[in-house]
């Protein structure tokens, strides 16, 4: 193997060489015929600077090198390779060495040992701050001072077999005389981490039994159980008297009970993905009533809806004033299932809808949603613009099963539209399945309408035709006959007399018996008592019936002619009937019970189940009529008899009855009536309250006086007590307005104690403050001088205008 020389070395600079090296150099080679025989005593080792060979910036490593004084001498790789060129270090070093040719160069010198000196002048000037090493940098392995390495000098010959004799140790030169373009080291990038610390401790995986152990239908328990742990909270708090109203306004218990879990329950949808898979199932979202939440973000809505939407029975999106059209087609299609065929239509499982409120919604918004709707079995679209006749008719022909219908007070449907549902009733042969029909404020309610509709409708329970200013009384009696020879219903057949009509006419008439517990009549102006007399043996099982706002046309013998007929009524609605007498009263007074038993046996008497009277305004009724009534009827609750003869011992003893029979929410109004004097209502002011107050965050404004919040104000009653009678009369009012202002001192005595300063000038300020009173607040009205005309001077021939 012809192995290189130094003398084959080239003198050229490459593109590929960097920094200088010094190498040892003998003799000039000469020719065999130019060598002497003699064999000469060897000189001593010259220093020989071989030019130094420039590398291109561009492969420039990045990483520098390890300092020589860092690694050991065995360790040590050289390079033998003469340079290829000169460079402006090598001409550097040789100008020296000219200058000096006899003696050593001052950059290196020998030792006495033959060992190589190097001077790190040279790395001072060409080294880390040059321009020529710019990837070498300082650090704090790098010694400040100069480095001085000592170094074997080898020759060439004997550095190459020294490596090859060393190939086995992994420290020795393993380029074996080659040069390297990048003389790096991959493991220079690599950023080896340091070794553990021992005293670190060692963190064991966190085991989650919840999420790893338990099933998901354990889980899902859990949830259910915290919604009802919440509810079941708010109901001992009750039970225990310890929720009261100052609780029941602070803005922290906005949602107690069951709604408060739901909202717990939602949040906990941000613990992870799983839990939220949890808090989104359809086992726990059978009923999403958001009425409480009338500000909810449409996002949350969005996600229950999509996650649950197939396990929906019912939806509650009452108050949502401003949930839009393109939001509702989103959820309409989130709460249909796939279809079971390709060619059928996605529906829900929606059994009940209740969008009352919704006022933002579009009438096609609203198809959309009841045409996939089949199983929908009840409907609130109360006082909506949105509903047409049309949507009449999409309900007889898309939700054959529906029950309760409340279209009262929307403004775009009139009779064709109940006409539509009817006729398709009638077509199909089969009856409506309605068992509640509102449709108050209808318009063009007709004879045949009426008709048809008690045809179709035979398990109708309930039927609100308030404010319904076309129906007549000829529209009550369409509405309960039937031909004669029809006895497939469950009919009565009636005379003249019982009926209301001539006695001495022979003609019998067919009466359908029909299953209303609940009818409302209130504000037909064109009824009168004919109606009821119409309606009699008709309604047997009625408990409550409404005909408020009638008038003077409301007379005594239609009335009694149905009640007669209806043992079960438990309210009663005559409000404004001012020609009825005490005839009326006698009627609904029951018999007492050892005459009942001796007369019939376990029949139902009239008057025994009658818990709420209404008869405002009838000013014929007798005082001894109305207290025969409250004594007799062992269950009356709540009588409303303002602008009646009542006097203030009747009250007194609706008031004592009612503590003796143990009765809730008991109440009595008394207002306008002149017998009832301020004497009568202090007198049992232990036993009353003048208003039927509740404990709730909705009633936060109305500002109800509780007791167990111990205001200590001095007056007023606890208005919210159960046991307490509501009395209303114009002396409850000033209790109410007494018990405003007390707080209000209250209130402005705690801010003066509170201020520090305390001087005139604070009072004059908050007297200014108090001045801000709204004028219908009891003291907001300021008097501006001794010359305002004040109630003390109405009779005073003060009623001119004064001029301040």
């Amino acid at each position: 193997m012809n192995w290189p020389t130094p003398s084959s070395v080239s003198t050229g600079a490459g593109s590929s060489s960097y920094a200088s090296s010094y190498a040892y150099n003998s003799e000039p080679a000469q020719p065999e015929s130019q060598r002497s025989p003699a064999i000469s005593p060897p000189a001593p080792p010259l220093l020989t600077r071989v030019p130094s060979r420039r590398r291109s910036l561009s492969n420039l490593p990045i990483h520098s090198p390890r300092s020589p004084a860092e690694r050991p001498v065995s360790g040590l790789r050289m390079k033998f390779e003469a340079p290829k060129g000169a460079s402006n270090l090598a001409r550097k070093l040789l100008a020296k060495r000219r200058d000096g040719p006899d003696t050593p160069s001052s950059d290196g010198s020998l030792d006495d040992t033959g060992m190589l000196v190097l001077d790190s002048s040279i790395g001072e000037e060409y080294g880390a701050g040059g321009c020529f090493a710019p990837w070498r940098s300082d650090n704090k392995f790098r010694p400040k001072s100069a480095i001085e390495c000592t170094l074997p000098v080898l020759s060439y010959e004997t550095a190459v077999v020294k490596g090859l004799a060393s190939r086995a140790n992994a420290r020795t030169l393993r380029t074996q005389g080659r040069t390297y373009s990048c003389p790096i080291s991959p493991l220079d990038i690599i950023d080896f981490p340091s070794p553990p610390d021992v005293f670190t401790p060692i963190q064991l995986p966190v085991r989650r039994p919840f999420d790893e152990s338990l099933p998901r239908e354990l889980k899902l328990h859990i949830f259910r159980l915290l919604v009802l742990a919440h509810a079941r909270e708010h109901q001992d708090l009750v039970a225990d008297g310890k929720w009261t109203a100052l609780k029941a306004s602070s803005s922290r218990n906005r949602w107690v009970g069951k709604d408060r879990g739901v909202r717990e329950l939602i949040k906990l949808s941000r613990v992870s993905k799983s839990w939220r898979s949890l808090v989104f199932d359809g086992q726990l979202w059978s009923d999403l009533a958001l009425s409480t939440f009338p500000v909810l973000p449409l996002s949350t809505v969005t996600n229950v809806v999509s996650e649950s939407g197939a396990f929906l029975n019912g939806i509650s999106l009452t108050g949502h004033a401003s949930l839009s059209p393109e939001s509702f087609f989103k959820l309409n299609h989130a709460l249909c299932i796939p279809p079971a065929l390709p060619d059928n239509q996605s529906v829900t499982q929606l059994r009940t809808i209740n969008l009352q409120g919704c006022t933002s919604l579009t009438t096609r918004s609203l198809h959309d949603l009841l045409i996939r709707s089949p199983c929908l079995e009840k409907l609130c679209l109360k006082g909506l613009g949105i509903v047409i006749n049309a949507t009449c008719e999409l309900l007889s022909k898309h939700c054959p099963d529906l029950t309760s219908l409340n279209i009262s007070r929307c403004p775009n449907v009139d009779a064709n539209g109940l006409r539509s549902m009817v006729a398709a009733a009638t077509m199909r042969k089969r009856p409506l399945q309605l068992k509640e029909l509102r449709i108050a404020g209808l318009k063009y309610i007709t004879d045949d309408l009426m008709a048809a509709l008690g045809n179709v409708t035979p398990y109708l329970e309930v039927l609100d035709l308030s404010y319904t200013r076309d129906l007549h009384n000829s529209a009550i009696d369409a509405f309960v006959s039937c031909p004669l020879e029809d006895t497939q219903v469950e009919s009565v057949v009636l005379t003249s007399r019982d009926i209301g009509r001539d006695p001495g006419d022979v003609t019998k008439y067919r009466r359908r018996l029909t299953r209303l517990r609940h009818i409302s009549l209130s504000y037909c102006l064109l009824l009168t008592d004919i109606a009821c007399s119409n309606l009699a043996h008709c309604l047997p099982r009625l408990e409550m019936f409404e005909m408020a706002g009638i008038g003077s046309h409301l007379k005594d013998e239609g009335i009694i002619r149905m009640l007669d007929t209806t043992p079960l009524i438990r309210k009663l609605d005559l409000e404004d009937a001012m020609d009825i007498s005490d005839a009326v009263l006698r009627t609904l007074t029951p018999v007492k019970e050892s005459a009942a038993h001796n007369n019939q046996s376990n029949a139902p008497q009239l008057g025994q189940a009658l818990e709420h009277l209404v008869i405002s305004y009838a000013i014929n009724v007798s005082n001894e009529a109305i207290l025969g009534l409250i004594r007799n009827c062992p269950k009356l609750r709540v009588l409303e008899a303002d602008s009646t003869r009542m006097t203030g011992n009747t009250m007194k003893e609706f008031v004592r009855l009612s503590r003796s029979r143990q009765m809730s929410n008991a109440g009595v109004v008394a207002i306008d009536c002149r017998s009832v004097g301020e004497s009568s209502v202090s007198d049992i002011s232990s036993l009353t309250r003048p208003r039927f107050g509740w404990r709730a965050h909705e009633a936060k404004k109305l500002a109800y006086l509780d007791a167990r919040d111990e205001e200590d104000l001095g007056v007023g009653q606890d208005e919210c007590d159960e046991n307490r009678v509501v009395v209303k009369t114009f002396y409850s009012w000033e209790t109410v307005d007494a018990v405003r202002s007390a707080r209000d001192k209250k209130r402005k005595a705690t801010k003066r104690a509170m201020n520090s300063s305390g001087s005139g000038g604070e009072d004059y300020f908050s007297a200014k403050s108090s001045g801000r009173a709204r004028w219908w607040s009891p003291g907001g009205r300021l008097r501006s001088g001794n010359t305002s005309p004040s109630l003390l001077d109405i009779n005073n021939d003060r009623d001119g205008c004064t001029i301040m």
